[in-house]
C-alpha cells in the first residue's frame, strides 16, 4: 500500500474523488469491494488494536464497552489504582473487558486517531480535503454478535473494514441529512425490510450518508473496523455566525418591545418589523469578511498532524536566536479588540500590547529575544515568544534568513 491510504484519494481508490462527490456525497451509500485483505495494514491491524488494549495504556473514555445499543458505565469495567499519593482513574480491567467481549459486547476506542499516528495522519488529510471536523473511532465485535440497535448518525460515515466480516442492513432515511441537533430517537419505529444489505470484508470501504438508518451483526468471524466520521458544518452554522455578527450594531441590541410575547398588537408590530430588520442586516454585512471569519474559526479547530515529542530541547532565553514565518504565510488583523494573527489554518488572539513587539520581530531576518523586549519588558516578551514558538509562528535558527514583512497581508 505504501501509505496511499493516508490520503483521501487513496482511501477511495479506485473511485475518483470527483465521482464520489458528484454521485454519493450526501446522496447515496457507496460500497468499494477491493478483495485485498491487507489493504489497510499500514494504517491499522487487529494485532495493533489487541496490543493497545492489552497494554492497559488506554483509560476511560478512550476505551468503552457497549451491548444492545447501550454503553456500559465506566465502573462496570474500569478501576482506580493508587500509586503513592496519586490515584489513576479509569484504568481498564482486562479480565472484565475480556469477559464482556466474550459475552457479545462490542469494544470501542473513541477518537483512536489521537493515540495512533497513522490514523491521526489520515484524519488530518481528510480534514484538509473537506474543511469539516473528522474523527476516527475503532469498533471490535466478536463473532456471532449483534452490533448497535437500528439508528442513524448525524455525521457522514466512512467504514474501513480492517479485519473479519460484518453484515450491514441499511434502511432509507427517516429524516434526510439530519442536523447534529436532531439525533435518532430510539423509540422510532423502523421498517423491517432493509433497502440495502452489505457484507463488508477486510480491505473494503463503505460510505454511508448521515440519516440512513442502519444496524450490524457478525456471524462466523469477529469484526474490526474504523469509523471515519465527518461532522459537517452546515448553512445553519454559517447563518448563526451571520446573526451573531449583528451584535456590533446598536439597532440589533435594542430590546424587543415590552409585551411582545403576550399582547397581540405588539406581536403584530414585531412581525411587521422583522423583514426590515433582516434587510438592514443584509445591507450592513460584508459577506466575504463573514466567510473569512467563519473559515478562520473552523481551520483553527482542525485536528492537524500533531508534532512528536522530542527530549533534546533548549529553554528559550534572552539570547536564543529565532525567526518568524515567511511573508505571505500569515495575516494580522483586529478581532474583538484583540490582535488576530492567522497562519497555517489557525488564528491566535493576542493582547494589542504585543503589536509593537510583533512588528519588531517581523522586521528582522533573525532576532534575539532581548532585541525585541523593549516594548513589553523581557519577561513578557519571552512569554510571548515562547507561545509563538509553540504555535509554530516562530522557530529557532542559527543563521539569518530573508526578512519577513509584518502581516504578510493585513486586513483592517
Amino acid at each position: 500500500m505504501d501509505g496511499r491510504v493516508l490520503t483521501f484519494a487513496g482511501l477511495l481508490a479506485p473511485v475518483p474523488p470527483t465521482t464520489f462527490f458528484e454521485q454519493n456525497w450526501e446522496k447515496e451509500p457507496l460500497h468499494i469491494r477491493r478483495g485485498q485483505d491487507r489493504f489497510y495494514d499500514d494504517l491499522l491491524t487487529h494485532r495493533d488494536v489487541e496490543a493497545a488494549i492489552s497494554s492497559g495504556g488506554l483509560r476511560y473514555p478512550a476505551i468503552q464497552l457497549a451491548r444492545d445499543g447501550r454503553f456500559f458505565p465506566a465502573e462496570a469495567f474500569t478501576k482506580n489504582i493508587r500509586s503513592g499519593d496519586d490515584i489513576f482513574t479509569g484504568i481498564p480491567s482486562l479480565d472484565r473487558i475480556r469477559a464482556e467481549y466474550e459475552g457479545g459486547a462490542t469494544l470501542s476506542l473513541p477518537a483512536f486517531h489521537r493515540a495512533w499516528k497513522p490514523l491521526g495522519l489520515l484524519v488530518a488529510a481528510v480534514e484538509e480535503e473537506f474543511d469539516h471536523a473528522v474523527h476516527a473511532n475503532v469498533y471490535l465485535t466478536p463473532a456471532n454478535a449483534a452490533g448497535f440497535a437500528p439508528h442513524y448518525d448525524t455525521h457522514e460515515v466512512f467504514i474501513l473494514q480492517i479485519a473479519g466480516h460484518k453484515h450491514w442492513q441499511i434502511h432509507d432515511p427517516l429524516l434526510p441529512l439530519p442536523h447534529r441537533s436532531q439525533p435518532f430517537d430510539p423509540r422510532t419505529a423502523v421498517s423491517s425490510a432493509p433497502a440495502l444489505e452489505v457484507e463488508l470484508a477486510p480491505g473494503d470501504l463503505f460510505y454511508l450518508p448521515r440519516g440512513f438508518v442502519h444496524t450490524t451483526a457478525t456471524s462466523h468471524s469477529f469484526s474490526l473496523h474504523v469509523t471515519l466520521g465527518i461532522t459537517v458544518y452546515t448553512w445553519v452554522e454559517l447563518l448563526a455566525d451571520w446573526v451573531q455578527s449583528s451584535r456590533s450594531r446598536l439597532t440589533f441590541r435594542r430590546a424587543l418591545p415590552p409585551g411582545f410575547a403576550g399582547r397581540e398588537e405588539i406581536r403584530r408590530s414585531v412581525s411587521n418589523q422583522l423583514p426590515e430588520i433582516i434587510a438592514d442586516l443584509q445591507r450592513m454585512t460584508d459577506y466575504d469578511m463573514l466567510l473569512d471569519s467563519f473559515a478562520h474559526r473552523i481551520r483553527s479547530g482542525r485536528t492537524g498532524a500533531r508534532a512528536g515529542f522530542h527530549a533534546d530541547v533548549t529553554v528559550i532565553g534572552p539570547r536564543t536566536r529565532l525567526k518568524c514565518l515567511e511573508r505571505g504565510r500569515y495575516v494580522v488583523s483586529e478581532e474583538s479588540g484583540k490582535l488576530a494573527l492567522a497562519f497555517d489554518g489557525k488564528t491566535l488572539l493576542l493582547d494589542k500590547r504585543a503589536q509593537s513587539t510583533l512588528e519588531e520581530i517581523s522586521r528582522r531576518s533573525t532576532f534575539l529575544a532581548l532585541e525585541v523586549s523593549q516594548h513589553l519588558g523581557e519577561e513578557a516578551a519571552l512569554a510571548l515568544i515562547r507561545s509563538l514558538l509553540k504555535e509554530g509562528f516562530l522557530s529557532t535558527t542559527t543563521a539569518p534568513k530573508d526578512p519577513c514583512a509584518f502581516g504578510g497581508a493585513t486586513r483592517g
